[in-house]
């Protein structure tokens, strides 16, 4: 789970700058890099496409900060990919590890972009209607006192296996947990922001109204 203490840095990207993400510290290595932009990536699609479904401007407005944190990784993927190569072998590598830091980046520009139609109230109801129709949508669920997903964290809940939803958001009264790690506890009223099958969504629907005692793998 990220969280925001931000100053400003000078930028190698133009005027408007990127902004430091102080309790994130940026991978030692290229591949680490590499695997960190991925993983924001796929966070921003899931949060953009929720932003746009339920029309929440918070979470778009998180798929903006995410798209700054995503040009501070691609920023050092370049810095760090220059100082390896040390032939033209490894140059050539590089250059496609560089191909591949592009191509997420413009996946994550894309995502913002939709973010960035959230708020500014732009959007066609046909675009709305393309995601629910797709065979993985994002769906919202409500957490009932009565469920067995109360008090238990998303380590020992293991979602994605035991009902195949993956978690991108959970929004806890008026704040928002953002990308939630392991040691989230899963707390009464909770709304689940989630990623999966219609099946998926709806098997989770009813342990989360606790209509539902026990999980399939359990």
């Amino acid at each position: 789970m990220r969280k925001l203490n931000k100053s400003f840095l000078p930028s190698p990207f133009g005027e408007r700058g990127v902004e430091e993400w102080d309790e994130v510290d940026v991978p030692n290595n290229v591949k680490d890099i590499f695997i960190e932009m991925k993983n924001t990536a796929e966070l921003m699609v899931d949060l953009a496409y929720s932003s746009l479904l339920f029309q929440e401007k918070e979470i778009a407005e998180e798929v903006l900060e995410l798209e700054e944190y995503l040009d501070l990784l691609n920023y050092h993927l370049m810095v760090k990919a220059v100082l390896a190569a040390r032939s033209p072998k490894e140059a050539e590598q590089i250059t496609a590890i560089l191909q591949m830091g592009r191509a997420i980046d413009e996946i994550s520009n894309a995502a913002a972009d939709l973010a960035k139609m959230v708020l500014e109230e732009k959007l066609h109801p046909v675009v709305r209607d393309v995601i629910l129709e797709s065979e993985e949508t994002i769906g919202k669920v409500e957490v009932s006192p009565d469920s067995i997903l109360v008090g238990k964290t998303l380590e020992e809940l293991d979602l994605a296996t035991n009902t195949g939803v993956w978690v991108s958001a959970i929004r806890r009264g008026k704040r928002w947990i953002f990308d939630p790690d392991e040691d989230t506890k899963i707390m009464p009223g909770d709304i689940i922001i989630g990623r999966g099958t219609r099946t998926a969504l709806d098997y989770l629907k009813e342990i989360a109204r606790g209509i539902l005692k026990v999980m399939r793998n359990e």
